[in-house]
């Protein structure tokens, strides 16, 4: 059984500067192991934005609740989940010009997710994300945030940027997220690790092991969420917040080693970076330093060099020469 939460909340420079949150989430479930939800984040530039990611997010869910049909087949989800990005685009538009505003003032993204038991079908548009948790135990990006060169986002507007697809791995748990949740699990000190995602907040975020989602009850989970995200701190993210969680509780996913799921250390991961980047900045100060390590890499290479040559005379006492191999 596929179990859900969801949490969208006012971030604190929207509170301060009387912004409404333009964040917005929507979760039907069509039956007990068909799962649709979805996440949606008006761009901050745009005035109406609040209501396009409201549109974007219940139009394309309830759309595909209402058109997708079991058995459920590949193509036709696919087809469905493009048909619902249009149809939301197309009731933002319709909006617009009801109340008489520039299309140019309802930008939004939207990322949408169809869960069915195993099965992940995405639909993706602008900076918001997903992560999977996959059976065989492993956290994954499955989209990719779209930005310029400038940094600015693709919303759903830029139909040539949707991306749709049918996830490669059966997967256990779904997490949608807007960008300024989606971002705190890909930290800046870890970027170009091996594993590029904070694992241990991941697990906390999606594993059933952990949230035991089936035994406490969506609404406690949901409430020990919010909680955990209000208490965010606003030099980690200001933004307004939007997770949704998609729990089958019927698959337990493989462990992986316990190092996988170990907390980074934050404090030495800064340090090494700081200290590699006033180098790159500094590099006089670092002169004598490496004057020094590249003497005694010099010095280490010649006694590897003598050693070798020890050794090679030493096997070359030990064999008869070729008139010692000849004589009677």
């Amino acid at each position: 059984m596929i179990y859900s939460y969801g949490i969208s909340m006012e971030g604190t420079y929207h509170i301060k500067k009387s912004i409404p949150c333009q964040d917005y989430h929507h979760i039907v479930k069509c039956d007990d192991n068909f799962v649709i939800a979805a996440v949606a984040d008006g761009l901050g530039s745009a005035a109406h934005s609040d209501i396009a990611s409201k549109i974007a997010a219940t139009v394309s869910v309830d759309y595909c609740a209402e058109k997708i049909t079991q058995p459920v087949e590949t193509d036709i989800v696919l087809s469905v989940m493009r048909e619902a990005f249009g149809a939301a685009q197309n009731s933002i538009e319709r909006k617009a010009q009801d109340n008489g505003h520039s299309i140019n003032e309802y930008d939004t993204t939207l990322t949408l997710a169809v869960m069915n038991n195993d099965m992940l079908y995405f639909g993706h548009s602008g900076d918001s994300g997903i992560i999977a948790l996959t059976v065989d135990g492993l956290y994954e990006q499955v989209t990719e945030q779209q930005r310029d060169d400038d940094d600015r986002v693709f919303p759903l507007f830029f139909r040539d940027y949707w991306v749709f697809g049918l996830y490669e791995k059966k997967v256990c748990s779904v997490l949608l997220a807007t960008d300024g949740i989606f971002e705190t699990f890909f930290p800046f000190y870890i970027r170009n690790a091996p594993v590029n995602i904070h694992v241990a907040l991941a697990r906390f975020f999606m594993d059933n092991s952990v949230l035991l989602i089936d035994k406490v009850g969506e609404a406690d989970i949901r409430a020990q969420m919010e909680e955990f995200i209000l208490n965010i701190p606003d030099a980690q993210v200001n933004d307004d917040k939007t997770v949704v969680v998609l729990v089958n509780a019927s698959i337990n996913p493989t462990l992986q080693p316990e190092e996988y799921y170990i907390e980074p250390d934050w404090d030495e991961l800064k340090r090494k970076h700081d200290e590699e980047w006033t180098r790159l900045a500094y590099p006089h100060l670092f002169k004598a330093e490496d004057e020094a390590a590249d003497e005694a890499l010099d010095s280490k290479t010649v006694m590897d060099s003598d050693e070798a040559l020890d050794s090679n005379d030493d096997e070359s006492g030990c064999r008869p020469t070729e008139e010692e191999n000849q004589s009677p």
